[in-house]
């Protein structure tokens, strides 16, 4: 994460920088707070399935929004206030806390945010989720290596043999999802959850009780994104209508320039 994040700062990539301070101000306390406390409370059969299950959800509420292929997006956080700052440093600190129970998290709480609630174009909020992931391997890292001493041997083992393939990996993927279409990377988001969801249930042994469980994990976790989609479209109404216009003809220029790439995916498809 932290050399795919160098090469998308290396690109001057455009970033939501909003999110990137905020959240990882909320993150820094969320991953010691999960470090410390909640990480011991579960087992790690625990951690993964609720992990999957959360963000499978959010999946599934992304493809119900980008149904609509012509709503308005925004490059920014449009009218930015203490308001949003609150919320920003909010998901960063439960964002924080899934990332120190399961390694990854407040990439993704961030990217569910910027998407659904503030309507962040998917090719911002993919570049900022990997920064801010970037960011907060190195204070997560920091926190377990040198505050509780608690990595072990072997993980230092695991992590030599990930260099040679992720310091090139991770900057190729990077180089190459600045080319894609916004909708490209929704559809990466919809295959990679799913592919996960399903992996899950079919490693973890669970039993009929656990199995219920999660599926009410699941349901419950669709209906918050899907109440945060419709607080993000009355977000958008309110921009739109308040407004500013600047904001406003923001929006619909780049309605007009996603007809236009996406005429030109599909004649390139």
């Amino acid at each position: 994460m932290t050399a795919a994040a160098f090469t998308l700062y290396w690109m001057k990539v455009n970033l939501e920088w909003n999110a990137v301070i905020f959240c990882t101000t909320g993150g820094l306390f969320g991953i010691i707070i999960g470090l410390e406390v909640i990480d011991d409370l579960l087992t790690p059969s625990q951690k993964k399935m609720s992990f999957v299950c959360i963000w499978f959800s959010f999946a599934f509420a992304l493809f119900l929004l980008n149904r609509y292929h012509k709503r308005c997006t925004f490059t920014s956080i449009p009218n930015f206030s203490l308001m949003k700052v609150f919320i920003l440093v909010v998901t960063g600190v439960l964002g924080g806390i899934f990332t120190s129970i399961s390694g990854s998290g407040i990439d993704i709480c961030c990217f569910s945010v910027l998407t659904l609630l503030f309507r962040i174009s998917e090719k911002i909020a993919t570049p900022t989720s990997v920064v801010l992931m970037g960011i907060n391997t190195v204070i997560g890292s920091f926190w377990r290596g040198v505050m509780m001493n608690a990595i072990d041997d072997i993980t230092w083992q695991y992590m030599a043999v990930c260099i040679p393939i992720v310091t090139i990996g991770a900057p190729l993927g990077s180089i190459i999802g600045t080319h894609f279409h916004r909708l490209v990377l929704a559809a990466l988001v919809y295959t990679s959850d799913t592919v996960a969801l399903v992996s899950a249930f079919v490693i973890v042994k669970l039993n009929a009780m656990m199995v219920g469980v999660y599926m009410g994990i699941i349901a419950f976790g669709f209906i918050f994104f899907f109440v945060l989609s419709k607080l993000g479209e009355r977000l958008m109404k309110r921009v739109i209508s308040n407004n500013t216009l600047e904001e406003t003809e923001k929006c619909f220029a780049d309605v007009a320039k996603k007809d236009f790439d996406e005429s030109h995916y599909i004649s390139t498809v």
